[in-house]
């Protein structure tokens, strides 16, 4: 009879930890302090992208997440979570070229420039 006391309290036990810990993973919340939020995938499902490179109406829809430079002109840019190179359009916006600390973008015949906030 020992033995299904024991058992009965270990399910017991093993019965109240699930539960506790189902209600703080329930009760956790991150916190991504205005950069994306590395728990939600950049693909949905069905391979449509999360980013809104393509939706860009004006300078101010842009956001210049990252550079990787390359001395050889083969540099890169993260915008809006799409990686992208220089001559790509986006709308009315062309990105002319990438420097080591911004992005230069033709913004209806005007050429303005987004520097690269580091933290």
């Amino acid at each position: 009879m020992s033995y299904m006391i024991r058992y009965v309290l270990i399910f017991i036990i093993y019965f109240l930890l699930v539960i506790n810990l189902k209600a703080i993973a329930d009760s956790f919340r991150y916190d991504s302090k205005g950069k994306r939020d590395p728990f939600v995938p950049l693909i949905y499902g069905g391979g449509a992208h999360v980013s809104d490179v393509y939706s860009i109406t004006g300078i101010k829809d842009i956001r210049l997440e990252g550079i990787v430079w390359d001395e050889k002109g083969d540099s890169i840019a993260i915008i809006n979570g799409e990686i992208v190179k220089p001559g790509q359009e986006f709308g009315a916006i062309k990105l002319l070229r990438i420097e080591k600390d911004g992005v230069v973008f033709d913004v209806n015949g005007e050429e303005l420039k987004i520097d690269l906030i580091t933290d």
